[in-house]
């Protein structure tokens, strides 16, 4: 089977994955900031920038996974890692029941590691997404000398 030259390139499994830390760890910052763990009363020191209630640390990922991916299509993480989300229909935003449903399966963590033959995690194919890269570029403007 030969793929058609003018498709998008899926994002891969390493490139996903290093996006989804970055959000967490983000996320992760942020809720360190402002729902941090209690320190025990031995003393016991915990990581400062690293303490966020765990609750918290969802809620901040899922809430900034959904209005950056229904929006922009891309987290910042997505965006650092050069990947982006767009529509398998080929519309122009992925839009908020997509995002939504996108986000909540993400978070249940086995759709995003279950793949088909293409590259396309569970996730994506059942909302009708797609995760590509966005440093590569397809069809006919790839020929055309960067122009």
């Amino acid at each position: 089977m030969t793929q058609d030259p003018s498709a998008p390139v899926i994002g891969g499994i390493g490139r996903r994955a290093v996006g989804l830390l970055i959000d967490w760890f983000l996320s992760l910052l942020i809720s360190s900031a402002f729902f941090p763990l209690a320190f025990d009363d031995d003393g016991g020191v915990l990581i400062p920038f690293l303490s966020g209630r765990p609750e918290a640390t969802l809620a901040i990922w899922a809430l900034q996974h959904l209005v950056l991916v229904a929006t922009l299509g891309t987290t910042i993480g997505h965006r650092i890692m050069r990947l982006k989300v767009v529509r398998a229909d080929g519309a122009p935003f992925v839009g908020v029941p997509r995002a939504l449903g996108r986000t909540l399966l993400i978070a249940l963590v086995i759709p995003a590691l279950l793949t088909d033959r293409e590259g396309v995690a569970l996730h994506d194919s059942l909302m009708g997404t797609v995760l590509i890269r966005s440093d590569v570029m397809v069809g006919p403007r790839a020929d055309a000398g960067g122009q």
